[in-house]
Parts: C-alpha cells; sequence; structure tokens
C-alpha cells in the first residue's frame, strides 16, 4: 500500500495534496493506497500540559475519510512504544502492521524518536527498501503562509469560519448526538436542539452562527448558538444548540452534523426575554438567507458530504440506541 502519512486532524488542503500524490503515485505502480494516522494525536502526548484540543473527533475525521474518498485509513495508537521507535523501526512497523511498501509525506514531515526522521533519512531508507516515495511541498493559504491543522484550530477558536472553509475546502462541522437540555427554547417559540460534542474537540468561538445541519437525510438552515445562555444565569459549561429552520419532530438520540457558515454576532446577555427573542428572530432571518444563498452555491459539497454520511458502516445494535440515527456507524 502506498501511504500518505501524517497526525491528520482532518483532511485540510495540505493534507489533500498528500492524498492526491499518494493516489497518482499507487495508480501508476498499480497498488493500493491510503492514510495512516494516529487515533490520538502525538502533541497529545508529548506536551500534556497544553491541553491539546482536536479541530475534529476520532469519529468525525473517519467520515471525513469517507468524503475524502481514501480507500483505506489505519489509524495507530500513540504509546511509549511507538513515540521510542527509531524512523527505521518505526517505518518497520507500519510496513509489517499495515502491508505499507510506499510512502508520501509533507516536506516538514518529523518521526521517529526525538523526531530524528527527515525528509532526507526517508530519500535514503526508501531507495535501500525500493519504495517508492513522494514528499509534498506545503500548501500555502491566501495570505501566503502554510496552511497547518494549528492555524485552523486557531481561527475557529477564534470565531474565524472563512478561513477554516477557505483552507479545507468545506466548512468547519461539529456532529453528535442530540440530547436534552433546559427545553427553554420550546417556551419562547425557538426549540434548539442540543449537540454532544466530544470534550476532546476544539470549540468555536462563543456566539451566534449561520449553519447548515444534516438531519435525518437531509439538509436543514440552521440557526446556531454556542454559549452560556448568559441571559439565564443558569447553565454550567458551553452549549452548542441550534433552532432548525421549517422544521418539525423529535430528533432526541439522533445524531446529527452542524456546519458553521458565517458567524453573526458575539454572545449577548439580554435585559429580558423579549430582547432575547427579538434577537433570534434577526438571526433566523439572516440564517435563512446566508444557508439559502450557500446551499445553491455549493450543491456539489453538500450532495458529496450527503454520500459521505450514507457510506456507513452496518448499525451494531449492541452500540446503538434503539430508534436512533447515526452518521458514523
Amino acid at each position: 500500500m502506498i501511504a500518505a502519512v501524517g497526525a491528520f486532524d482532518g483532511f485540510h488542503k495540505g493534507h489533500q495534496a498528500l492524498l492526491e500524490r499518494a493516489r497518482t503515485i499507487a495508480a501508476g505502480a498499480r497498488r493500493d493506497w491510503g492514510a495512516v494516522t494516529f487515533a490520538r494525536h502525538p502533541d497529545e502526548f508529548i506536551f500534556p500540559e497544553k491541553n491539546f484540543k482536536f479541530l475534529y473527533s476520532q469519529k468525525e475525521r473517519r467520515m471525513l475519510g469517507r468524503f475524502f474518498a481514501i480507500p483505506t485509513v489505519r489509524e495507530i495508537e500513540f504509546t511509549p512504544r511507538i513515540a521510542n521507535m527509531s524512523p527505521a523501526e518505526f517505518l518497520d512497523f507500519i510496513s509489517g502492521e499495515f502491508g505499507v511498501d510506499g510512502i508520501v509525506v509533507g516536506e516538514g514531515f518529523r518521526f521517529g524518536k526525538n523526531r530524528e526522521g527527515t525528509a532526507d533519512f526517508l530519500s535514503g531508507e526508501c531507495q535501500k527498501r525500493n519504495w517508492p516515495l513522494g514528499i509534498v511541498s506545503a500548501v500555502n493559504d491566501l495570505r501566503g503562509e502554510p496552511i497547518s491543522s494549528t492555524s485552523i484550530r486557531d481561527t475557529v477558536a477564534a470565531g474565524d469560519m472563512r478561513y477554516a472553509w477557505e483552507t479545507q475546502g468545506h466548512p468547519y462541522f461539529c456532529a453528535g448526538l442530540v440530547v436534552h437540555g433546559n427545553e427553554r427554547g420550546r417556551t419562547i417559540g425557538f426549540p434548539t436542539a442540543n449537540l454532544e460534542t466530544a470534550p476532546e474537540k476544539v470549540g468555536a468561538r462563543r456566539g451566534s452562527y449561520a449553519a447548515l445541519a444534516f438531519v435525518n437525510g437531509h439538509w436543514r438552515a440552521g440557526a446556531a448558538n454556542i454559549g452560556l445562555n448568559p441571559t439565564f444565569n443558569d447553565v454550567r459549561g458551553t452549549r452548542f444548540e441550534v433552532f432548525l429552520l421549517d422544521f418539525e419532530g423529535d430528533i432526541y438520540g439522533v445524531e446529527i452534523a452542524v456546519f458553521l457558515l458565517e458567524r453573526l454576532r458575539d454572545e449577548t446577555r439580554f435585559a429580558n426575554i423579549d430582547e432575547l427573542k427579538e434577537q433570534i428572530s434577526q438571526n433566523v432571518g439572516e440564517t435563512r438567507e446566508i444557508a439559502e444563498r450557500f446551499l445553491r452555491a455549493e450543491q456539489a459539497l453538500w450532495e458529496k458530504f450527503r454520500e459521505a454520511f450514507a457510506r456507513k458502516k452496518p448499525a451494531d445494535p449492541a452500540r446503538t440506541r434503539q430508534g436512533a440515527g447515526s452518521i458514523f456507524l
């Protein structure tokens, strides 16, 4: 297998260049291809004091693997044994474990104990092993800076959804089960779906967003809010809520995906419920216009995501709640 290798936290445009190179080399050599990555990011273990957050959860990354039509994605559990392997031992490991016999990496990729594995090392080692090797230059953003998962995580945390879309080729999204909240939204005419997000996932900056949600096989415009609901003073912990426009139904226990299109405004504490309702109404109007615009402009993208959600594994009854829908299984 020709393998694109990296700590892929999602697959931004730089990663996509690796995937395309692996696909091209494999086609020329008439071999299979895929990606080899880590179930958990190595930095989570190397720098525990930094409280590392992923851009996407493990389930979301697997769904993105389907979106990008990667035939095989192999995940390595990053353990002390893996961390202490020499570069040559690591290549032996992925060859024996996953059948890797060709490799594609970014020009800045480092691996093995003390990050001793470099592009120069790979060049010599792959020549010895008779492995095809692809070393891919960094892909730059519109500012001329190399695209990295770190830069995308930072801008998502700052609420910059445009940068996330530009550098990934798709919007930042969160996916998970719809869970019970205070159910206060329905009392003021805006019932929201409360999304259970992975604790290890980086969160977008608190505030209101225009969104598109994939719910039970359909796209729905959604006015999303991320925050503490400061008007009510009784919420502990940040919540991710979305009001689905023109939707009725019970989706508790259903997995949905919410794509953040544009940031509308910062989190605000309102003096009373009427002010809050007026602001939500304004958010809904803006969301409808933005969502309809993006649905029309990016039809191929949304259809590709729909197909990726549909290419799921058969549900495991032992792990799936009775009646609950899933976009991941």
